[in-house]
């Protein structure tokens, strides 16, 4: 009678269509990027750990959550021309609908990305990059909230970062990123109550990044604003519910200090952030209150 209940409950007030990602969160790309740091590392590589928890309660009054580790691989030349990263993520993730609750252990997607400088001066520095997704599970948006997108993703950004004080130690930051996601089979419930297999693509997602950025020494401060458009969804045989879930409007907001210092012979930083945001549209089925922290550990080798 439980379990009946459950799904009864998803049914009725959950959305047909949940993910949460954090490899695709621009917001910790590009804060851990360190544009205007890595110059002054003595080795190529960065390693960082980032723990992290997300809340989120919708207009409709579910509420999803995960927390979980991302485990991030970079790669940049000390000439700061060129740069490789790799993004992986793991979380316990879950919901509750009303009394119900239901929670589970996944991991995200596998994100590569690429970047070549493609204008440096001493104050204006231009980069841009292409980024290749794969799903590391099948696609389970449609009967919980799942973590990852679960679907292969291409796409391609261009950002850019000027130093406008005369100290250089005050920094504009802007991005703009398009990924496109491809269809994949899709098993959940119907607009009829019963499970089906179904054609289903994310479509597109366009994000607007906007940041300003202090450095004190070994200390710096960064605030930020982030548009999420995700747009462009498809699903066989049609799923209304679904579709009016997957495209939606994200606006969020960071703030993250970083602190930089040497282990030994090797550089470190630790940083700690917050995030909070709102989609706009849809309504009912969006999320009224986004909430994302996040500290990081990075080492440089």
């Amino acid at each position: 009678m439980k379990i009946r209940n459950y799904y009864l409950a998803l049914l009725i007030f959950a959305p047909a269509y949940s993910s949460i990602s954090i490899v695709y969160n621009i917001r910790i790309a590009e804060t851990s990027k360190q544009l205007d740091v890595v110059s002054s590392f003595s080795k190529p590589c960065l390693a960082i750990f980032t723990p992290f928890g997300t809340f989120r309660k919708k207009y409709n009054g579910t509420k999803h959550y995960a927390a979980g580790g991302l485990f991030t691989l970079l790669y940049s030349q000390i000439s700061e021309t060129f740069f490789l990263r790799a993004d992986w993520a793991v979380a316990s993730v879950g919901s509750q609908v009303g009394d119900v609750h239901s929670s589970h252990t996944q991991t995200d997607d596998l994100l590569f990305s690429a970047g070549y400088s493609v204008i440096k001066s001493s104050r204006l520095h231009l980069t841009a990059s292409g980024l290749v997704g794969f799903p590391t599970h099948r696609d389970t948006s449609l009967q919980e909230v799942q973590f990852g997108y679960g679907h292969y993703g291409l796409g391609g950004q261009l950002d850019g970062s000027w130093r406008y004080s005369h100290n250089r130690n005050h920094t504009l930051r802007a991005a703009a990123r398009f990924i496109h996601f491809f269809p994949r089979k899709v098993e959940g419930p119907s607009e009829k109550g019963v499970f089906e297999i179904f054609n289903f693509s994310m479509g597109n997602v366009a994000d607007i990044f906007l940041a300003h950025y202090s450095k004190m020494s070994r200390q710096s401060l960064e605030v930020g604003y982030n548009a999420s458009f995700f747009f462009g969804a498809r699903i066989c045989p049609s799923y209304r519910e679904a579709l009016v879930a997957a495209n939606y409007i994200r606006n969020s907001f960071y703030g993250i200090y970083k602190y930089r210092f040497p282990i030994a012979e090797r550089q470190s930083i630790v940083a700690a952030a917050f995030s909070y945001g709102f989609e706009p549209t849809p309504k009912i089925v969006g999320n009224k209150r986004l909430i994302l922290v996040w500290g990081s550990w990075g080492i440089n080798f």
